[in-house]
């Protein structure tokens, strides 16, 4: 039983081999979450690669799998593409409704996704679905996400005000909360609204926002897992915003106290951080330091995309301070500027829907690709498991042949042993009866039976029997096969009837049973002793001339075929 387990298992090392081989070599780890996202800013190509890969090898679950494609999009400013996979997500997370966080997630994707591609109706509905299942899971994060959301959809359709009561929900619910994990949200969001604010004219508000965030940094910088750096940048903003709105309420002592605490952050001598002072600046009049804070940030920007909105605040940022400076010639350079980015920008965003047309078109394509894919592979898993199966069906036959022969071998070595036990202890009676001379005669002859005196009958039977069998035993006469009833009749002078009644009485069988039980027992004698005689040596030299008849003999006396007690004996030798 041993060994068959372990041929199965061999056998299923075997066969899996060809399935491992197709595989893809990564491991296990390498199909994570956090593995595959670890590098999606940097290599966005790669990620979309492994997740790919792990849709065809079904190591993650396929809602996962797109809701990863969905942010590698979004980051990619492929945001047609991001939605295309939100969606996909999202109606599988609605249609097995197993896990309300992972649609609740997937929600907030497509309200910000649609708020991104300007279809703001969309964005809100999505939106309120989403605020419901935030406030039934109790999800404080997503409901300020959707809440600011719904926000800036209101702002987008001019409807300013509305989109402000939204800000303040969201905001008022992450400060209510006394959440540090909330805080970093927190301070985005106050940086938004200050923005919006600022670029309101509502100078006041957002000088009042600017403060609350101010008192909020100081209590992240207190906690050790909030990155320096992050903090630095944000304190940095806060501090020249604060600098430019005091400056432009009428306190400039404040002003320049603020001016001074974002001159002591590190963010302050990045392009970046100088480029958040140039408002401020600009009120001072120091016109020079503008276009060297923004000269810095443009060469920035050309790493990066110089055509786009934040771009265009820069030139527009320089041409105030040049007509400050009277330099009129730049001015109109910078407007010239101003206008080809605008072009481009306007046919880069033609060019880029025509592009995210044909990449959903590839998208499309893809799914089928790998749709195919996974189908060959399911294919390949039935056939793998059907040979499985079979081969294991065949191997489960092997072993009940195999464990059947195990038993039956068994029974015939008890058997072999019991009719050895039997047979040597009719040969020592054998010797025994042959080593005692007897009386060999035999009355001259034997009358029938007159049934007066049953018992004498009886008696003479017998003893006419023993000197008989004596005979037979020494002189070997059963080993001919040409022995007759009339040679025996005329050795003890007795009629057929009375001699075959002689022998049913002594033998409890007929003479053929009794000649046949002694060549079977000639038989067994051979097998032991000459082990290497043939089955029809031994059945001639007992006196048995048929093949079938020696076989339907010997499975009677034995319950074996002879074959089988010769194996058997054998076995019991070795």
């Amino acid at each position: 039983m041993r060994h068959f387990y372990y041929l199965c298992f061999l056998l299923l090392g075997f066969l899996s081999l060809p399935v491992r081989a197709g595989e893809d070599n990564r491991g296990p780890e390498q199909y994570t979450r956090e593995y595959i996202m670890k590098d999606y800013m940097k290599d966005p190509v790669r990620t979309l690669q492994l997740l790919d890969k792990a849709e065809v090898n079904s190591a993650m679950p396929l809602n996962i799998v797109d809701e990863l494609r969905s942010a590698v999009y979004r980051n990619m400013y492929r945001n047609k593409s991001a939605l295309y996979y939100a969606r996909r997500a999202y109606v599988s997370d609605s249609l097995s409704h197993d896990n309300p966080s992972h649609l609740l997630r997937m929600t907030v994707s497509m309200a910000e996704l649609f708020s991104l591609l300007s279809e703001y109706k969309e964005s809100m509905r999505y939106a309120v679905q989403g605020v419901e299942l935030a406030r039934e899971l109790k999800d404080i994060q997503s409901e300020c996400r959707l809440l600011f959301c719904m926000g800036e959809n209101k702002r987008r359709l001019s409807f300013k005000e509305e989109g402000y009561l939204f800000f303040d929900q969201a905001i008022d619910l992450l400060d209510n909360s006394k959440n540090e994990d909330y805080e970093t949200m927190l301070s985005y969001f106050y940086g938004v609204k200050m923005g919006y604010l600022i670029a309101d004219k509502r100078s006041n508000e957002a000088l009042e926002i600017g403060l609350q965030r101010e008192k909020l940094l100081d209590r992240m910088s207190e906690q050790s897992k909030i990155r320096a750096d992050l903090l630095d940048l944000q304190f940095a903003y806060v501090y020249s915003k604060l600098a430019y709105l005091f400056h432009l309420t009428g306190d400039q002592k404040r002003a320049v106290v603020y001016y001074k605490n974002y001159q002591s952050t590190n963010a302050a001598s990045t392009p970046d951080g100088k480029f958040d002072a140039t408002p401020y600046l600009l009120l001072l009049g120091k016109y020079q330091a503008v276009l060297d804070n923004c000269r810095d940030f443009k060469e920035v920007m050309r790493q990066q995309d110089t055509l786009n909105s934040q771009y265009l605040s820069i030139l527009n940022l320089e041409i105030q301070a040049n007509v400050k400076l009277e330099n009129y010639k730049t001015v109109i350079n910078l407007q010239r500027d101003i206008t080809a980015i605008k072009d481009s920008i306007y046919q880069r965003e033609k060019q880029n829907a025509a592009l995210e047309l044909d990449v959903l078109y590839e998208l499309n394509e893809k799914e089928a690709r790998i749709s195919e894919q996974a189908f060959q592979l399911k294919i390949r898993t039935i056939t793998l498991i059907c040979i499985l199966s079979g081969t294991l069906l065949a191997l489960f036959f092997l072993w009940r042949l195999w464990h059947q022969n195990c038993v039956i071998r068994n029974k015939n070595k008890a058997l072999v042993k019991r009719i050895n036990e039997q047979f040597s202890m009719q040969e020592e009676m054998d010797r025994s009866q042959l080593g005692v001379e007897k009386d060999l005669s035999f009355p001259e002859k034997v009358e029938d039976e007159s049934g007066d005196n049953e018992e004498q009958d009886k008696q003479m039977n017998k003893m006419i029997f023993e000197k008989l069998d004596y005979i037979i035993k020494r002189d070997k006469m059963y080993l001919s096969p040409d022995l007759s009833r009339e040679e025996l009749t005329r050795i003890v002078r007795m009629n057929n009837t009375r001699f075959a009644k002689m022998i049913k009485e002594n033998t409890d069988t007929n003479l053929n049973g009794y000649i046949n039980n002694l060549r079977l027992n000639y038989a067994i004698h051979l097998m032991k002793e000459q082990p290497d005689y043939t089955l029809r040596a031994i059945a001639e030299s007992s006196g048995i001339n048929s093949m079938p008849t020696f076989h339907q003999l010997f499975k009677g006396r034995t319950g074996m075929t002879p074959s089988e007690f010769k194996n058997a004996q054998k076995d019991m030798d070795s």
